[in-house]
């Protein structure tokens, strides 16, 4: 779970967190928020051409306990006419932390100066790209992107690929929008650890969205996408036939005003993997031979952010 906003009882947390909420006010909106793309060509071309949006947080603590936490988001798009948009999405989030623990060399139950340790370690440290181009005909669109990123306690030093395939609106009102896409993927993944080091992934995507914003001061979002593998995959620990590995993503986000051109927002995100990668060790150490644990098939990643619109 990750807060943008947080307490703390030391005075430099406090600090980290106040500069997070002074850097979240001055964010119109999270990269990936939602947004209306389909609807009539003269109500589109009503629209600015340009839309833009950024979103970054910092928190450290020092002395008995140590962190470091960075988060940043950021979104450009651009329409080349009523039915061409091209858009960019990044996002990074990581955190470390030292802690203290200590190994019993001797097994006498007591600790000693020289068995005390002191570990940094990365507890996140994920980021990612995203490059994506629609063609729009009506309440159908064609879709092509190009996508990079990684998440290294995951066990995933590396991953990028591209995806291609076919949108459509399936339900839209004035206050809402119900979208579905299909289409195809192809992933690269390259391990942090592992035997063989990276995979190659041809896979069939689907997904399905939801848009609602029913007053001017309410908006909420839900959507699940898909990825299925076509391809059989020598991963570390065997072969995986077609549909054994399995990626899904999952999200919701409320965002209501709260005062002004400010709101307030919420955000849930799950991803869930069927066949993760190797879990890396912990640092300073390595798997004995013939053990290689793998990651947790599951992620979740909680926020609380404060929004304030400029635009």
């Amino acid at each position: 779970m990750q807060l943008h906003v947080v307490g703390a009882r030391r005075p430099v947390a406090v600090f980290g967190a106040l500069v997070a909420a002074v850097q979240l006010l001055a964010a119109p909106a999270r990269a990936d928020d939602p947004r209306f793309a389909y609807g009539k060509a003269g109500e589109i071309a009503k629209l600015p051409p340009w839309a833009a949006s950024v979103q970054a947080g910092f928190g450290m603590t020092t002395g008995n306990a140590e962190s470091l936490n960075l988060t940043g988001a950021g979104m450009v798009s651009h329409r080349f006419s009523p039915d061409d948009l091209l858009a960019f999405d990044a996002m990074v989030a990581i955190q470390r932390s030292t802690v203290q623990t200590a190994v019993d060399v001797n097994a006498d139950g007591v600790i000693t100066p020289d068995e005390s340790r002191s570990i940094t370690q990365s507890v996140s440290e994920a980021w990612a790209t995203k490059l994506r181009y629609d063609h729009f005909f009506g309440l159908n669109a064609v879709y092509g992107l190009a996508f990079a990123g990684g998440d290294v306690p995951a066990g995933k030093q590396f991953v990028g690929g591209a995806q291609a395939g076919y949108s459509r609106a399936l339900h839209k009102t004035a206050t809402s929008e119900l979208v579905g896409e299909i289409g195809l993927d192809y992933t690269y993944q390259r391990y942090v650890v592992g035997d063989p080091s990276s995979l190659n992934i041809a896979a069939i995507r689907a997904f399905l969205g939801y848009l609602g914003n029913p007053t001017p001061d309410l908006s909420y979002n839900a959507s699940i996408e898909y990825l299925g593998n076509l391809n059989e995959e020598n991963t570390p620990t065997g072969r995986v036939g077609s549909f054994g590995d399995n990626r899904a993503v999952g999200k919701i986000g409320v965002t209501w005003k709260i005062f002004g051109d400010g709101s307030m927002g919420f955000r849930f995100r799950a991803l869930y993997d069927s066949a993760p990668a190797p879990k890396p060790p912990p640092a300073g150490f390595s798997w004995a031979a013939g053990y290689q644990p793998l990651a947790n098939p599951w992620d979740t990643f909680t926020e609380l952010v404060l929004v304030y619109k400029l635009l």
